[in-house]
């Protein structure tokens, strides 16, 4: 199929954790990509988060070392290279990263999943790569992945944190200043492992989708508007669901969803119909234990 100029692909990469694989998927045909620069960080490595940490307009990168229990900083020189900033302490056992402006000074900020102390670091930016000390801010049982959004609409991000082994998503309400106050849980499936945020049936209020690893589905949480949520509507996907992500990728204006599911070596596509509900799941084969999601236009 070729590229139409008045329509993008949208597409979804897929890391396949045990056979060092990237599977893209553009309507099923594969995208090839040039080979691998390595940089070193620390001890297992086990994600990576994208933003412009020192100001530059350059992207950089922030990667959580579970065994470290460190986050490491990689600058960018803009040509697709990075040089190391300094390594920053986390939590016990970080998993996961997500990026955000929380104190409102317009510096980035990086906010950690952290699986061995059952809380989340804030580690306000200095705005030059270099960050503050963690602040924690306590969560469910083994917290692996959280996403960031203003769920409560009063203009300050909040957090969304998958707790994989308390069975629930606990939502953290910013108040502005790089501080957080808990809202209420919210019950889904089993182990959940990763969380998307976005207005799945179209009412302007965030809503939450979650990967459940051991359910094998993706629980669909519509947003209150004031931080809370409404019980989970559960959709199936495949065996495993690692990762979740959202976006439109029929192009219909309605976000959708693509699970990565870790056992049965597949991505599931569950497209929306636009009041919160999804249609049948459409399986795409990809590399063996595929582990996170990325999309983009590739």
């Amino acid at each position: 199929m070729a590229r139409n100029s008045a329509r993008r692909w949208l597409l979804v990469a897929a890391a396949s954790l045990f056979s060092s694989t990237v599977s893209a998927l553009a309507f099923a045909q594969t995208v090839p990509f040039s080979s691998r620069l390595d940089f070193a960080v620390e001890a297992h490595p086990t994600f990576v988060a994208v933003g412009d940490f020192n100001g530059d307009r350059v992207q950089d990168l922030a990667v959580a070392n579970f065994d470290s229990n460190t986050i490491s900083v990689l600058l960018g020189n803009g040509d697709g290279t990075f040089r190391a900033a300094p390594t920053v302490a986390a939590g016990s056992n970080p998993f996961a990263v997500a990026v955000g402006d929380f104190n409102g000074d317009g510096k980035l900020d990086l906010a950690v999943a952290d699986d061995g102390s059952n809380t989340v670091s804030v580690l306000l930016g200095n705005g030059d790569g270099t960050f503050g000390a963690p602040l924690p801010f306590a969560v469910g049982i083994n917290p692996r992945f959280l996403t960031v959004g203003d769920l409560n609409g009063d203009g300050k991000l909040d957090l969304a944190v998958a707790n994989f082994n308390s069975r629930n998503v606990s939502v953290l309400l910013g108040n502005g200043d790089g501080t957080f106050r808990a809202a209420p849980t919210v019950v889904v499936g089993q182990s959940p492992f990763s969380i998307a945020v976005g207005d799945f049936n179209g009412d302007g209020k965030p809503d939450l989708a979650v990967a459940n690893f051991d359910s094998n589905n993706v629980s669909v949480l519509l947003g209150n508007g004031d931080g809370t949520f409404q019980a989970p509507l559960a959709f199936t996907v495949g065996a495993n669901p690692h990762s979740v992500v959202a976006g439109d990728f029929n192009g219909d204006g309605k976000l959708d969803l693509v699970a990565a599911n870790n056992g049965s070596t597949t991505v599931s596509v569950l497209l929306g119909n636009g009041d919160g509900t999804f249609q049948a799941p459409l399986a795409f084969a990809v590399g063996a234990s595929p582990f996170s999601l990325a999309v983009g236009d590739f």
